[in-house]
């Protein structure tokens, strides 16, 4: 007999042993602190952090644009040693002749210069490159957030909306406790279907459903 009575008590503890009531009032409180907990997930905001791809993309241009500093201070440092140079003197042949003086000391300057120029303009454009790159990389992070803010304000848009269908299933169960008796699914199914009529601006407060309750819990 105490094993029964045992048996009993434990069945009563589980869904099968439930009333339909307690089964519809349980499953309306599970469904709310589901829709609460989605709210609550969509309204934490992230701490704004910088993604791997941005933060290298920063690096590479901070990177040229650093280059092209050093690269320009060396051209300028070429173009006044080319110009701090004096002209060369030309000889008396050089006159009787017609020919211009050769300065070998001239000559390697001006190659100097030539070649700081050619690394001047690579380093602009790779520094041209640098920037394009970061400003594609901002774009495209700009659109991912984007996308990203719309999913969660879409999640959050449809737990609110989960949330009144729960509010309002709860609201008809205290103001019709017999409603309970047709189980969890029915009963949330028939307040989402008034919840979704009352956003479509159904404000009628003596609309009947077809089993006579009112539509409009408000």
């Amino acid at each position: 007999m105490a094993e029964a009575g045992a048996a009993v008590l434990a069945l009563s503890k589980t869904s099968i042993g439930q009333s339909q009531t307690e089964r519809t009032v349980q499953h309306l409180a599970a469904l709310e602190t589901q829709a609460r907990a989605k709210i609550a997930a969509t309204d934490a905001k992230p701490e704004a952090s910088v993604s791997n791809r941005l933060h290298a993309a920063r690096l590479y241009r901070d990177g040229t644009h650093a280059r092209h500093a050093e690269i320009l201070k060396g051209y300028r440092i070429a173009q006044e040693r080319l110009a701090a140079q004096p002209d060369p003197r030309r000889t008396l042949t050089d006159r009787l002749l017609g020919r211009q003086p050769v300065s070998t000391g001239m000559e390697a300057l001006e190659r100097d210069v030539a070649a700081a120029r050619a690394d001047l303009i690579a380093a602009e454009k790779a520094a041209a490159g640098a920037d394009g790159h970061l400003a594609r990389v901002e774009r495209t992070e700009k659109a991912e957030r984007s996308q990203h803010m719309a999913q969660m304000e879409t999640q959050r848009r449809a737990a609110m909306e989960m949330l009144a269908e729960v509010v309002m299933a709860q609201r008809m169960v205290r103001a019709f406790p017999a409603l309970a008796y047709t189980g969890p699914s029915f009963t949330a199914w028939s307040a989402g279907k008034i919840e979704r009529k009352r956003r479509r601006g159904l404000r009628d407060p003596w609309a009947r459903n077809i089993w006579g309750l009112p539509l409009d819990f408000g």
